[in-house]
Parts: structure tokens; sequence; C-alpha cells
């Protein structure tokens, strides 16, 4: 039942208290609106308890519910900067429509009018995705009567019904070698280059880090004894803190990093701002003629696949690409037929070799029991 009381301050206060909902209170100017705000309240929770959903309420809209979804989700952590950018963008386009009205035509024109501006299948099924997260919690945590799965559906149709591939298109730009030789060779003549690129990629392909774990490394969290350095907040797809790992330099990214420090005790072993890199890389990719938009961060696909061919395993190569899962990992793998016969002809090599040893040492062992069986005539 709702009680309404006359504050102090002359406003008006409504509290609902229901067997199985939490309370639920509001401050009011009027006691009209408090009676009023506790009348359609005692409905919602009535028709919760009786149906296990409710019609929204008048004139709630998806803006609202967008709203009151980060407010949910947050909880005193801030959410990246990417992720409040789509939601605003969510709002400017779908925020005046009612939540309850919101239907498959509004998203299939909003696929249409983001295909016709040139965005890619993958992006605009991160936008249903996020969407489809707010109708879920309209859904399950406000008990709104309203279909969750509506953002998923029009999300699966991008491909059948709107053509457009929902896959990242990173796998298909791993540079190869050759380009990234030439793109090194760009910074051949520029004596007044700021950013050692040839040497920041080099660490790239020696490591699989991303330009941002690149640039915020520093020399306090380097290991000498170890040949490791700690990745501070490394990128985790559930955790946003609390994601420092310690990952091992091999011989050739220690080497770059020697030469960076050159005598330093302390600060970022390469001080540059990561959208410059990426910037310095594309400009250098075009004035080398290379036509695949291959992207400083594509130079990971290559040193993951990299380190596979030398015989890391799936936990080694793992560790060192910051990878949780092998689903994810697997993308960046660009096993080719040839790799398989290298492998398969180095594995051969390797037994040989070991039969080899193994005749000779089984040789030399008759050889010593011969000479010691004279020695003892």
């Amino acid at each position: 039942m709702a009680s309404i009381q006359k504050l102090p301050s002359g406003s008006w206060r409504a509290l609902i208290r229901v067997k199985g909902h939490k309370p639920v209170s509001g401050t009011f100017s009027t006691k009209r609106l408090a009676l009023d705000f506790a009348e359609e309240k005692e409905r919602q929770m009535e028709e919760v308890r009786a149906t296990g959903k409710m019609a929204a309420p008048d004139g709630t809209t998806v803006a609202h519910y967008i709203d009151d979804y980060l407010e949910y989700i947050q909880n005193g952590r801030a959410l990246q900067r990417s992720a409040l950018f789509i939601y605003k963008a969510l709002k400017r386009r779908f925020g005046k429509i009612r939540i309850d009205k919101l239907s498959m035509h509004h998203l299939t024109a909003f696929i249409e009018d983001r295909k016709r501006e040139g965005v890619q299948g993958v992006t605009i099924a991160g936008d249903l995705s996020m969407l489809s997260s707010v109708l879920r919690h309209c859904s399950e945590n406000r008990h709104l009567n309203i279909d969750p799965d509506l953002a998923d559906t029009a999300r699966k149709s991008i491909k059948k019904d709107h053509k457009l591939r929902i896959k990242s298109r990173e796998v298909e730009c791993v540079p190869t070698q050759a380009e990234l030789d030439a793109i090194k060779r760009q910074y051949d003549d520029k004596q007044r280059q700021q950013i050692n690129m040839p040497a920041v990629i080099d660490f790239a392909l020696h490591t699989s880090m991303r330009q941002a774990e690149i640039c915020g490394l520093v020399i306090e969290d380097l290991n000498r004894e170890e040949k490791s350095v700690v990745i501070r907040k490394r990128k985790h797809p559930t955790e946003k803190e609390f994601n420092d790992e310690i990952v091992p330099l091999l011989p050739n990214a220690w080497a770059i990093i020697e030469d960076f420090i050159d005598g330093r005790s302390s600060g970022f072993i390469f001080p540059y701002n990561p959208k410059s890199v990426s910037t310095s890389y594309t400009r250098a990719r075009e004035s080398a003629g290379i036509k695949r938009p291959t992207r400083f961060h594509d130079i990971r696909h290559k040193a993951i696949s990299d380190f596979f061919a030398m015989g890391l395993n799936i936990p080694q190569v793992a560790l060192m690409s910051g990878h949780k899962d092998w689903q994810t990992l697997k993308r960046y793998t660009h096993t080719k037929a040839a790799d398989v016969h290298t492998a398969y002809a180095n594995i051969n090599d390797k037994r040989d070799e070991n039969k080899s040893i193994n005749d000779n040492m089984t040789l030399l062992m008759a050889q010593m029991a011969e000479l010691m069986a004279r020695s003892e005539k």
C-alpha cells in the first residue's frame, strides 16, 4: 500500500510498499501528483505480479530507457567513451520513439540508412547489439511487455536481407613481410621524423602488441632477469579493471627495448601518441603505393601467425597476444597449406636428427664397451 506524507519543505512524498517488490518512492510539489504517482506504481506492480510483465508507462521513450540502462550498469564505474558515443547516437536516432512502439520497421530503416552512409555491416551489428542490451534490460529488469529479441532479430537480418558482411575485415588485410619492408623504407629519408616507426613496426611484429599497449609501456615495468614487461590495464573482453599482465619479450623485441631505453631509468619506453603511430603507418602505406587497406593493428595478425609458425603453442601465443579464449585467438591465425608442409618437414627433420643422435649414441656405447673389454684382457 502507498503512504503519502507531507515533508517539512512543503513537498509531498509517496512511498509504495508491495510484497515481492523493492519499495518505491517519489517526491512531488503537490499531493495530487503524489497520489497519481502512487496509483500508477501500484497498478504496475499488480500487473507484474499477475502477468510477470507490465505496459510501458505513458510517455517513456527509448531515450529514457537508454539512460536508465546506463545508470543501471555503470554502478560507480565509467563506460568506455566509444560505448557512450554509440548510445548517444542511438538516442539521437530512436530517442523520441515510445519504447513499446519500437518496431522492426524502425530498425530496418536504420540498417538501410547506415548502409547508404557506407558503414560496414560489422559496425551496424555492433550498434544493434548495444540496443539489444537496452531492450533486454527493459524486459528482464523493468518487466516491460516488449520484445527483448527485436534488435537481435534485426541484427541477424543484416547479412541475409541487407547483403552486408558482419565479420570484421581485419582478417583480409594481414600485411606481408614485403609490404612491411616497403612501408619502413618510406622513413629512410625522413630525418625530422619524430616517431621511430621502423623500430615500432618491428617491435609490434615481434610482440603482437596493440599500438596503445606499445606506447603505454614504461621502463619501471621491465624485468631484466626474466626479459619481460608488464602491460598495464590490458584489454579484456569482460573485466575492465585489474588486468595487468606480465608478457615475455623475445630476443628481437628485447634488443629494440634496450636501444630505446638508451640509459634512461624511468618513463615511457616508446614516448609516442598511439593515434600518431597509426596515422603515420597509414600515410607510409599510401606513400609506398600499397593498395590493400592494411592498418598498424593488422601487424598483430601477422605476428600471431608467425608465433604459431615458430612452434609456440596456444597458451604461449595467448600470453603474448593477451587473448583469453581460442575462439577469439583463432581469428588471428592465418595458417596456409605451405605452413603445414613446412611444419611437417621440420618435425621430420627433428625426428631424423634425434634418430641420428640415438644411432650415434648406440655406436659410441658399443665402442666404449669394446674398449673396456679389451682393457680387461
